[in-house]
């Protein structure tokens, strides 16, 4: 009696014992399915591209769970939903960049006050200078904010200005093999300028105004930054196209006026037009490029208040220098080819005219 008693005493132990480990597997098996479902959950969340214009990412940083994996760091972009942060110096430097763009400007209005009768042109450099320099101004002493975003703007988007920079380079080796492979496009360029694109350059009377040069040279600068639209192709285009046609007309002119012709015809201006449009094509590269890590679900949101607010300051800074751009290569360069290479460019007419 006692041995029967003792057997199944213990297959109840055993049983009890089967259950328990059966109860403990179910409620793992539950955890370990939950666990998934939210992991999974969390992971179609990130990869909803979404458009975050808070002012902040305080509800992210409140709640750990919510933020993105940790990943390598990038020291353009350390956080992908933080802010880049400006550098020390960054509202001095800005300042003093701006305050050197006014003295350009007011130099400029300074020259085609003596060089022409029009006082619009005057009055349009002079409105550019004291933009640059309310700017600052402001800036420094009330809105130090300003400064700090371009800065940061500046960092955030750096790399791909320069690797918009390396195309347009590219572009020039490429423009210069054609013009050695025997491919001219300085005498094509001339045909399009006066005849399918710019018509009005027939009239004898015409003149190449700052106006002209601020909305031809717009097109392609707003275009760069909508070329993110077409997955970057459109922004590459625009910069290696450019970078051609630069190399191979610049080739076929130092062979005609020489290269010091050439530099000073195109260093002036094209100091602030080249680099107003390499930040619009970097503007244009790094869109897509925060799509793209919207995409994968590296990043929270694809654009969020702060990026709109210091993008947009580093667009218009760079269209102020377009516009800078334009009044120096329609009165300045003019002014300076004449003064120094006027004999050189007689001797180029008696030679055109000679049979």
């Amino acid at each position: 009696m006692t041995g029967a008693g003792d057997d199944t005493d213990g297959d109840e132990r055993e049983a009890g014992g089967r259950g328990g480990l059966d109860d403990d597997r179910s409620e793992a098996e539950t955890e370990w399915d939950t666990e998934h479902a939210t992991r999974d959950g969390e992971r179609d969340e990130r990869r909803r591209i979404t458009v975050d214009l808070a002012d902040s990412n305080a509800d992210t940083d409140a709640d750990p769970a919510s933020s993105p994996p940790p990943s390598t760091p990038d020291p353009d972009d350390p956080d992908p939903d933080g802010e880049p942060d400006p550098g020390p110096n960054a509202v001095r430097n800005w300042a003093l960049l701006l305050l050197g763009l006014a003295v350009v400007s007011f130099v400029t209005a300074a020259v085609t006050v003596s060089t022409g009768d029009d006082v619009l042109p005057v009055i349009g450099a002079t409105v550019v200078g004291v933009t640059f320099a309310a700017i600052a101004v402001v800036s420094v002493q009330r809105a130090p904010w300003l400064l700090e975003g371009l800065d940061a703007a500046w960092i955030e988007h750096r790399r791909y200005v320069w690797f918009s920079t390396g195309l347009f380079a590219f572009g020039i080796v490429l423009g210069f093999l054609l013009l050695l492979a025997g491919v001219n496009l300085f005498e094509l360029v001339l045909e399009l300028l006066e005849e399918e694109l710019f018509p009005e350059l027939e009239d004898e009377e015409f003149e190449l105004t700052a106006s002209f040069f601020i909305v031809n040279n717009s097109q392609p600068f707003l275009l760069s930054i909508v070329g993110a639209l077409s997955v970057g192709v459109l922004t590459a285009a625009i910069m290696l196209f450019n970078g051609i046609i630069v190399g191979n007309v610049v080739g076929a002119l130092v062979g005609e006026t020489g290269l010091d012709y050439v530099i000073v015809g195109l260093v002036p201006h094209g100091v602030f037009e080249l680099a107003a449009l390499f930040i619009a094509a970097g503007v244009g590269f790094r869109l897509l490029y925060r799509f793209a890590e919207r995409i994968i679900g590296y990043r929270d949101a694809f654009l969020t208040k702060p990026y709109l607010l210091r993008t947009t300051a580093l667009v218009v800074f760079a269209w102020l220098m377009l516009v800078l751009a334009a009044f120096v290569e329609a009165y300045i360069t003019p002014e300076l080819l004449e003064m120094l290479f006027a004999e050189r460019l007689e001797g180029l007419e008696d030679e055109a005219q000679t049979p």
